[in-house]
């Protein structure tokens, strides 16, 4: 009787570090996943950034394409 008591205690108490080790693991789970969102958010942002980026670096070089035609109608003395 004593062998099952000592066994019975035994597993409980590799229970309770089980436990303590999946709420440890479910912790860095959760910190994971609030990290990547966070990545995620930061990435659609340089995203945005670089595609307005892109835009104003076209609408520049129209412009200044067209500054040269302007100018070409100049006629140096």
């Amino acid at each position: 009787m004593e062998e099952i008591s000592e066994a019975a205690q035994g597993i409980a108490a590799n229970s309770q570090l089980m436990h303590s080790s999946v709420d440890e693991v479910a912790s860095v789970a959760e910190r994971s996943s609030a990290a990547t969102e966070e990545v995620s958010a930061a990435t659609e942002q340089t995203s945005a950034s670089a595609q307005q980026t892109s835009a104003s670096a076209q609408q520049l070089a129209s412009t200044a394409e067209e500054l040269e035609r302007l100018v070409a109608r100049f006629a140096l003395a």
